[in-house]
């Protein structure tokens, strides 16, 4: 248990009579037993805006379990910290965003209101989403473009891909280049050697809850060197942050903090779970289980065009009481995490291959999936765009129309157009919209 836990459980049976914030004051007879916990920043509990005591202490040992410089928690998600990364990197000079981005990283450039360049992700007919991003594309993009000063990627990406980023940090860092890594999906990354390795990068964020045992909207940023100013992040965090900051979602990331620090071996269990699952979907006949080298063995991604559409996986493990993360017609993502045992991972594998034993056909070899062909041609900056008049169109009268909002699908949030983009008939086949909304000519 940590620190924190003792000194909200002690304060909850004490019987000090809270004249303070929340309006609840603990009493049962309103709120659930667990909310006795739910406290402001009274005496002896620090600021999370200004941490010096048993925040700090979390802080402090988040950023050793990581061996990272330092660390900055959040309870406003992964969304917050992409905000504040951004727009404290801003000040070096523009910015370098990978495509597959997250819609945060996107609303950070709104409102950092400068240029910015676009770097694509591999693809491939064999698979039917982005892949990892080459250090040699972003060397090359660095070298045409000395005013990049930032690049930010999704690593690993919603279906669990990975990029080299040692191999990027380093061919950055000897341009003058800082590297912020979007590891949302990471947050068990270098916790064990079954995953791949935690990312070392200038800014790294991690959702702690998403693979994790803390509670939803909990995130941590860890900073690797001085390119992009700690005060600068803190700073931003100020503005983005809640001033009244959850001492239950608090206490959630002290929890997995101080277990992943007393106990190394705490991920195992679910190591385990995951290698006997992905042996037993190894046996898939008609249905296909991803794989791509170095990806994340914890997400299960599997393939189905060509036997069935994902949806209808989707729909059918729905019916045997199983709901996973996200279907499209071409493949279902199932997320593990900590909280898997053998028991869940077997009936997710025996309810797949009770399905994939009634199909027929094999997964195609060659999918239509296909990434813009190039960066979005920008007519308006962002916030411009995003605040100007606008008025929503039939899709295919938009084309050659300025974009008035993002359009994205949802998950992952990866916007396919973003306020002030040009509209073009591939981003349209993309994105599958009927309507648009268009800046007003």
């Amino acid at each position: 248990m940590s620190d924190l836990e003792d000194r909200l459980r002690d304060n909850a049976d004490s019987n000090v009579i809270p004249m303070h914030m929340p309006g609840h004051k603990r009493n049962t007879d309103f709120v659930p037993s667990y909310l006795r916990e739910d406290i402001t920043e009274i005496d002896g509990f620090d600021n999370l805006h200004a941490p010096s005591g048993v925040l700090k202490d979390v802080e402090t040992d988040a950023a050793s379990v990581w061996h990272a410089s330092s660390c900055v928690m959040s309870v406003n998600g992964a969304t917050a910290l992409i905000l504040s990364a951004l727009m404290a990197a801003s000040v070096r000079g523009k910015i370098l965003i990978a495509g597959n981005c997250h819609v945060s990283v996107w609303h950070a450039l709104e409102l950092i209101d400068s240029p910015f360049s676009v770097v694509y992700p591999g693809a491939s007919s064999a698979f039917p989403f982005c892949l990892d991003i080459s250090t040699q594309k972003i060397s090359k993009m660095l070298d045409d473009d000395p005013e990049i000063k930032t690049v930010v990627i999704t690593s690993p990406t919603y279906e669990g891909v990975v990029s080299d980023i040692d191999a990027i940090a380093g061919m950055a860092h000897e341009r003058g280049v800082a590297v912020i890594v979007d590891e949302a999906h990471g947050a068990h990354l270098g916790l064990d050697p079954y995953f791949p390795a935690s990312s070392k990068a200038d800014a790294v964020i991690k959702s702690i809850h998403k693979t994790l045992h803390a509670p939803t909207q909990t995130a941590l940023l860890l900073t690797y060197g001085n390119m992009i100013s700690d005060r600068l992040i803190r700073h931003y965090m100020d503005i983005f942050e809640t001033t009244s900051p959850s001492y239950i979602l608090m206490e959630g990331i002290a929890r997995v903090v101080n277990d992943l620090k007393t106990d190394a071996s705490i991920v195992s269990p679910w190591v385990s779970a995951l290698i006997k699952c992905r042996e037993a979907l190894g046996g898939l006949r008609h249905l296909k289980l991803f794989s791509y080298p170095g990806a994340d063995m914890s997400k299960l991604v599997i393939l189905t065009e060509g036997v069935m559409d994902g949806n209808e996986l989707a729909g059918e493990l729905r019916r045997r009481h199983i709901e996973t993360e996200a279907s499209f017609r071409t493949h279902v993502i199932a997320m593990t995490g900590i909280g898997d045992t053998d028991g869940s991972l077997k009936v997710f594998a025996q309810a797949l291959m009770d399905i994939d034993e009634g199909l027929e056909g094999t997964v195609t070899e060659k999918f239509d999936y296909v990434l813009p062909a190039s960066g979005p041609e920008m007519l308006m900056s962002v916030r411009d765009a995003a605040r100007a008049a606008s008025i929503l169109t039939n899709a295919e009268d938009s084309i050659g129309k300025i974009s008035a909002d993002y359009c994205f699908k949802y998950p992952p949030g990866i916007p396919l157009l973003i306020p002030g983009q040009k509209i073009t008939e591939d981003r349209l086949a993309l994105l599958g919209a009927d309507s648009v909304k268009v800046v007003c000519s």
